[in-house]
């Protein structure tokens, strides 16, 4: 088996709907994240939204800031089969990662050993997702316009 770095599986699949693992700080556990760029690899900057097991948490603070509900999508069983089972997951679609570079990206993956190996998610999850994101008003429209 032929083992390529991260830097080269990255760099030739990253497209919209990727998931990635990594910690975006230090002390930070690693997190899950889903890239919503539209053509990642033409971008210089990549939007990352991440998956949360904190449903409550993310819905009493759409609550409290009256934002629309579809902003948080819920995974539906089997949608990822990459995550713990025992979680259930969402997509907090308020609160994305600052925009990094794919550098940067390939970086964290390496520093918190990290994992750039799952399968996309599927288009019907992916669209539920951008639609969360359009919707949210606390992501900015120069974002909106990359997806």
């Amino acid at each position: 088996m032929i083992h390529f770095p991260n830097r080269v599986k990255v760099k030739i699949s990253i497209e919209q709907g990727c998931v990635y693992n990594f910690s975006p700080r230090d002390s930070i556990p690693n997190h899950y994240y889903i890239v919503l760029n539209k053509n990642p690899k033409e971008s210089e900057e990549i939007y990352l939204a991440p998956f949360t097991t904190k449903k409550e948490n993310v819905l009493k603070f759409i609550t409290s800031r009256r934002l629309d509900k579809k902003t948080f999508v819920e995974i539906e069983e089997g949608e990822c089969p990459f995550l713990p089972r025992r979680l259930k997951s969402g997509v907090d679609c308020n609160r994305l990662l600052p925009p990094i570079s794919i550098e940067d990206l390939i970086m964290l993956i390496d520093k918190s050993d990290g994992d750039c190996e799952y399968p996309k998610v599927n288009d019907k999850l992916l669209n539920r997702i951008l639609e969360g994101v359009r919707t949210s008003r606390m992501v900015s429209p120069i974002i909106k316009k990359a997806l």
